[in-house]
């Protein structure tokens, strides 16, 4: 007697898409929390700007932000407004490209500069 080979495929299958919708449900549950509130909500201002700065800026402005191959912007929170700050986040200046921050961001990079500044 020869056995059925296409039960076990079909097992197989229906074990495939029972895994296949559950991780759908995951990630679409994930994904609803993840809308409903994001970590620079929850997070301090100023210690998000920190981040940002720390992951974007210090590879043209310098580890301290003394200026490398970007200026030196170390005192610019004295020199600026947070908003000039942030539209030159967003919007870049000179050799600086624009799109680098989104508008929360840009406001987080603008407020650790001038918490910096006031030091």
């Amino acid at each position: 007697m020869r056995a059925k080979p296409l039960i076990p495929f079909y097992l197989v299958a229906i074990g495939a898409l029972m895994l296949m919708l559950g991780l759908s449900l995951v990630g679409f549950y994930q994904q609803a929390d993840d809308s409903e509130g994001g970590e620079a909500e929850k997070e301090d201002p100023v210690e998000y700007g920190e981040e940002l700065v720390s992951s974007s800026c210090i590879s043209c402005h310098g580890e301290n932000l003394e200026g490398a191959s970007g200026p030196d912007i170390h005192d610019v929170g004295a020199k600026m407004s947070k908003e000039e700050i942030a539209d030159i986040a967003q919007n870049g200046v000179g050799a600086m490209p624009s799109g680098i921050a989104n508008p929360e961001e840009a406001a987080a990079i603008a407020e650790y500069l001038t918490s910096i500044a006031e030091e």
